[in-house]
């Protein structure tokens, strides 16, 4: 309860075997074969894992840049649009390109290996009407909320109401902030969805 007072989350889960792990609990948790899942070309690993290998759902991916370096920038705008987005689903699950909240899921990796950092509040209001939640991997970061430049950047510092949607912040306990080797903690946002169908219980995360 400290935890999630001092991050400005709902509620927060202390997680062992790293964010790999909180990633996959996530994905369980809200995934199931036949979900689609808006899918982060620089998501880390484990987002493949659990979203598209154990919970099988079917990925839309957003493209990300790259320079001549071979290093990796952000999502590009264009994938951002509505329109845009809809023509992609009709390609791979067509019922399910008008539906009001098509994705179940979104996986954005807020800060990447190579110091890109998205700003939460713009990602949220382009493709937040679309998405039941979102999780942003915040492995890399967790610091955001911390520092008054950055502040856009922290999901958790959203004010968020009933046409938003869930939040999930996954954090490197032991990278970016003061933890034993592999712990990581999952922050849940999602108060303003009580009393939806879309809501994801306590009892999902924790059994």
């Amino acid at each position: 309860k400290f935890a999630a007072k001092v991050f400005n989350a709902d509620k927060t889960y202390f997680v062992l075997n790293g964010t790999s792990a909180a990633n996959k609990v996530v994905s369980n948790a809200l995934l199931t074969r036949g979900d689609l899942v808006l899918f982060d070309r620089n998501n880390h690993k484990s987002n493949h894992h659990g979203a598209l290998i154990q919970a099988g759902a079917t990925p839309v991916y957003l493209e990300a840049s790259r320079n001549p370096f071979g290093f990796i920038g952000g999502i590009d705008d264009h994938c951002f649009d509505e329109h845009y987005l809809r023509n992609l689903i009709r390609e791979v699950a067509p019922e399910k390109a008008d539906a009001p909240r098509p994705f179940r899921l979104a996986v954005i990796q807020l800060g990447t290996y190579d110091g890109t950092v998205y700003n939460a509040r713009q990602v949220v209001d382009k493709i937040g009407g679309l998405c039941d939640y979102i999780l942003f991997d915040s492995a890399w970061v967790g610091y955001e909320q911390f520092i008054p430049m950055m502040a856009d950047c922290s999901p958790l510092l959203l004010e968020l109401n009933e046409n938003d949607p869930g939040i999930f912040v996954t954090q490197s306990v032991h990278k970016q902030q003061a933890g034993f080797s592999q712990t990581s903690q999952i922050h849940k946002k999602d108060n303003h969805l009580r009393g939806q169908a879309r809501f994801c219980p306590h009892k999902r995360l924790n059994t």
